[in-house]
């Protein structure tokens, strides 16, 4: 038995809905750097993250990757496409560790059919994941490379609270679409401002809310927007059902 209270989405549903999907639920390690799906693939499982980050990565000819959105406890990987067999369009692969609840993706479709609540749940992952797909892509285009950084690295503790993140400046920079030059002399900045101490592969979190004034509004309106996918979640729950 797995337990899905963790899970931001999986703890909407009532008791009831909850016992169609848990014996497909199996509890899973989220490795560090682990790809659970590649372009143009077939998506086989559900993946619904108790803690960790996976990120969703766009890649161009050249053979650059940038981060497109980031899912923690908030969303599912693996429902973007709703409830009709289809391939994966990016990598997802394993930002943060964690743990996860992974699912077959058609027992999830069986499970999901004639039901609301569970279809409903698809949906809001894919507002979660859409919430931060937008907001990355006007964030990278406008906000500077400080604040980009500050915002990145606040999301990531959300779904990974420990005040020490293992992090390379290399993927970092990946992550974030710049050179890794630049990230090196943001974080010392961020390091000599006394927001965070970076050593070889570790990014500790000395000051919070001096990272929070310097973040860009970015990570406050995604923040937002995931409380209202939440909320909504919740009182579909909470509604009384007909009948």
């Amino acid at each position: 038995m797995s337990d899905g209270s963790d899970n931001n989405l999986l703890a909407s549903l009532t008791a009831e809905d909850y016992a169609l999907l848990r014996p497909h639920l199996t509890r899973v390690h989220l490795e560090q750097h682990t790809i659970l799906q590649k372009p143009a693939e077939p998506i086989e499982d559900i993946f619904f993250p108790l803690e960790g980050m996976v990120s969703l990565v766009a890649s161009f000819p050249t053979g650059q990757e940038i981060e497109i959105a980031a899912i923690g406890r908030e969303g599912a990987i693996g429902t973007k496409v709703g409830l009709l067999p289809q391939v994966a369009f990016s990598t997802a692969i394993v930002q943060l560790p964690g743990v996860a609840l992974r699912m077959p993706l058609p027992e999830f479709q069986k499970a999901a059919v004639g039901n609301v609540a569970i279809t409903h749940i698809a949906t809001c992952a894919n507002d979660v994941m859409l919430t931060n797909l937008q907001q990355a892509a006007a964030c990278n285009a406008v906000h500077s490379a400080e604040a980009r950084l500050a915002r990145w690295l606040l999301h990531a503790q959300d779904r990974y609270p420990h005040d020490t993140l293992p992090l390379t400046q290399e993927y970092m920079a990946q992550m974030l679409g710049v050179r890794r030059t630049t990230v090196s002399l943001t974080a010392g900045t961020l390091e000599e401002r006394g927001l965070l101490k970076y050593t070889r592969g570790k990014v500790q979190i000395v000051d919070r809310p001096g990272l929070e004034k310097l973040a860009c509004g970015c990570y406050r309106i995604v923040k937002t927007n995931i409380g209202i996918i939440t909320n909504a979640a919740q009182r579909a729950k909470d509604a009384p059902k007909s009948g």
